[in-house]
């Protein structure tokens, strides 16, 4: 079966010797991810026999295009999904300055985001140095345009904003980037743009609420949430906020509630 040793090993070989043939490293990055998916022992199968310098080689010759960045994206993506050791030997490899390359290099292709946003989820869970990294490469703001020109599209919204909400828990160094007057405000315009088109997803507005909450843990910044924020809380507090019977949204109020107490205590 292809995800023995043997079969990873002929995988890797055929990427790196037809190197630059895209319908080669899209397979291979297609191949990796799939068979990866769920299994520890195949992830790290891939990864001792050189899997993500493979990956990372294919994001590099094909820097534009997007059927490859996505490919690679969400294989890098399953890759870390358990493995601590497999985050920080892909930061190691750039692999986070890929991800968010392949942003930028991508910007028009929603599956690109969706997949990049995925990828930044797992290269920094649990994962400080990585979250630190990634705003030093300009990751806050890559992902800030992200969720400003997909905010009425629901999956890349969800992505983008628990990507975001994923960097700047605990990290100061992140939060200190994102809780400038600009940036909040172009997070809150887009949350107040999916409210519009993304009504039914809950979750882009409780991820956006707690990134709101992490960055509002002063009065200089709560002061930035005036009162067109406020109303924006509280229309948001009215429409999920209310929601008898549906315990999907029921999460989402705390966040909403610490928000709107932090105003009042500032």
């Amino acid at each position: 079966m292809v995800y023995r040793s043997e079969g990873i090993n002929i995988a890797l070989q055929a990427m790196d010797r037809f190197e630059n043939n895209a319908p080669m490293q899209r397979a291979g990055c297609c191949l990796l991810y799939n068979i990866c998916i769920g299994n520890v022992e195949i992830e790290r199968t891939i990864v001792n026999s050189g899997g993500i310098t493979a990956i990372l080689k294919a994001l590099d010759t094909f820097a534009t295009d997007s059927t490859i960045q996505e490919a690679g994206c969400i294989a890098l993506h399953n890759l870390c999904a358990k493995s601590a050791d497999n985050r920080k030997l892909a930061a190691k490899e750039d692999a986070i300055q890929r991800v968010i390359r392949a942003m930028k290099e991508c910007s028009g292709s929603a599956s690109v985001q969706e997949a990049a946003c995925k990828a930044i989820i797992n290269l920094t869970a649990k994962n400080m140095p990585n979250k630190v990294l990634l705003g030093e490469q300009d990751g806050i703001n890559v992902l800030l345009k992200t969720i400003q020109r997909y905010s009425n599209n629901a999956v890349v919204m969800e992505a983008a904003v628990t990507a975001l909400r994923n960097v700047c828990n605990k990290c100061i160094n992140n939060i200190n980037i994102i809780k400038v007057q600009t940036r909040l405000g172009v997070l809150l315009a887009a949350l107040e743009n999916s409210l519009q088109h993304c009504a039914q997803n809950a979750a882009i507005q409780k991820a956006g609420c707690d990134i709101i909450s992490y960055a509002c843990v002063d009065k200089e910044t709560a002061d930035i949430l005036d009162s067109s924020y406020t109303s924006y809380l509280q229309n948001l507090q009215r429409k999920h906020g209310s929601a008898e019977g549906d315990t999907k949204l029921l999460g989402e109020q705390d966040g909403i509630n610490v928000l709107l107490k932090t105003i009042q205590r500032y």
